[in-house]
């Protein structure tokens, strides 16, 4: 294991315990929305304002935390995700899903909190290493995988006269959890700046910064990527119920997917140090590719597994190189600007998306949310190729 700050494995636990809570956000608010929705066309509805809710976090507490600390921050992202699951336990008690929708949005602040360690972890070491501490984060979410099929199972199971109460049970005591490691994390410093104005003393406007190159390409591969994963993950448990299987056999193949989307964080920040970040977001955009074609092919289990497993290493490329690029455009007195408009559009793109996924799918099918994941692919992909072209042109010719 490579020697990092400490602080990068208090974020890892923590990132267990988010992505924990978020899994069980994404798998049964939707579940639980076509319970208590009046038409099931609105049942994605919990889940896409517990997106866009996040969303519109994000920038404040971007700044927020500039102006006090990242362990303020991340703690009071806590707080809502315990209020908000709380509100999410209520509401299935009472069977209101206007108290539902209520409860995700309490909760998207927490999600926007947990957004910013992966780039906690990038400033807790050196620039060499950035990388592979943001890979790092991800895989964090592993250990979520195979803890919440079964703590959301056995705890729905105890409450079993209220459909998936116990889920969102589950939910409060993750969120509590964060609470424990971040008291433990030390301030950061500077350890480096990264933008190209780095060493001259000049703070650039945010439309200056928006406007290079490199941060519409790290926005693009970051927000379509979690756009498209959000829009077919939160289809999939609907869609699988529709052609005949259980909830449980929805959960298991998310299960695999939040796995998938994880588990290559032991390589990717290696394989970034080693290609670079060009060939990574391509590949991620291929495995993409893959996923919505298996997908396209039919409605057994196995294909809705293999597609999810491929739609999670695509986004995990696709993510982490666009976060890796992202670093590179802003200095430190930057920073706080810039993560929170990428976090922002990032989760603007996933709040969009999750909601069409619900209204696509009950109107027009699961082979069209595939159809229409592949519309958004074409477009990261065409903006990748061009600036990855326009990139290679501008480095210098080695002398024979």
């Amino acid at each position: 294991m490579m020697n990092l700050s400490r602080n990068v494995y208090i974020l890892v636990f923590a990132q267990a315990c988010f992505f924990a809570c978020s899994m069980a956000v994404f798998t049964f608010a939707g579940l639980s929305g076509q319970e208590l929705a009046s038409d099931p066309a609105y049942a994605t509805l919990p889940v896409s304002l517990y997106i866009v809710s996040a969303a519109l976090a994000t920038g404040p507490l971007s700044l927020l935390m500039q102006r006090t600390s990242r362990r303020f921050g991340f703690r009071l992202g806590a707080s809502f995700g315990v209020f908000g699951g709380l509100l999410c336990v209520a509401s299935l008690y009472s069977g209101s899903f206007v108290l539902l929708c209520i409860a995700t949005v309490s909760m998207g602040p927490f999600q926007a909190s947990a957004q910013y360690y992966r780039f906690a972890a990038g400033e807790s070491v050196s620039k060499a290493q950035a990388p592979r501490a943001i890979s790092l984060i991800l895989l964090g979410g592993v250990a979520s995988a195979f803890a919440v099929p079964v703590a959301t199972g056995w705890l729905n199971n105890y409450f079993e006269g209220y459909s998936y109460l116990g889920s969102f049970v589950f939910v409060v005591g993750a969120a509590t959890l964060v609470f424990l490691p971040i008291a433990f994390l030390k301030p950061l410093e500077a350890k480096h700046g990264s933008g190209e104005t780095e060493g001259t003393g000049e703070i650039r406007t945010l439309g200056q910064i928006i406007r290079t190159p490199k941060f519409v390409i790290a926005v693009i591969n970051a927000g379509l990527g979690y756009a498209m994963m959000s829009f077919v993950m939160t289809a999939t448990p609907l869609a699988m119920v529709k052609a005949g299987f259980p909830a449980s056999q929805g959960a298991y193949v998310i299960q695999w997917h939040v796995v998938a989307m994880f588990l290559p964080g032991l390589v990717t920040g290696n394989l970034i140090t080693r290609f670079g970040v060009l060939p990574i977001l391509l590949a991620g955009q291929a495995l993409f590719a893959g996923a919505f074609v298996v997908a396209l092919s039919g409605v057994e289990a196995w294909q809705f597994t293999l597609s999810l497993v491929m739609l999670g290493v695509g986004w995990n490329f696709c993510f982490v190189g666009g976060t890796s690029l992202l670093t590179q455009v802003h200095t430190d007195s930057e920073k706080g600007k810039v993560q929170g408009v990428n976090e922002i559009i990032v989760f603007g793109f996933s709040g969009v998306a999750s909601f069409g996924a619900g209204v696509i799918l009950q109107k027009f099918g699961w082979a069209t949310v595939n159809e229409t994941a592949f519309a958004m692919l074409g477009i990261a992909v065409f903006a990748t190729v061009i600036w990855g072209l326009t990139d290679a042109r501008k480095q210098p010719v080695p002398e024979s």
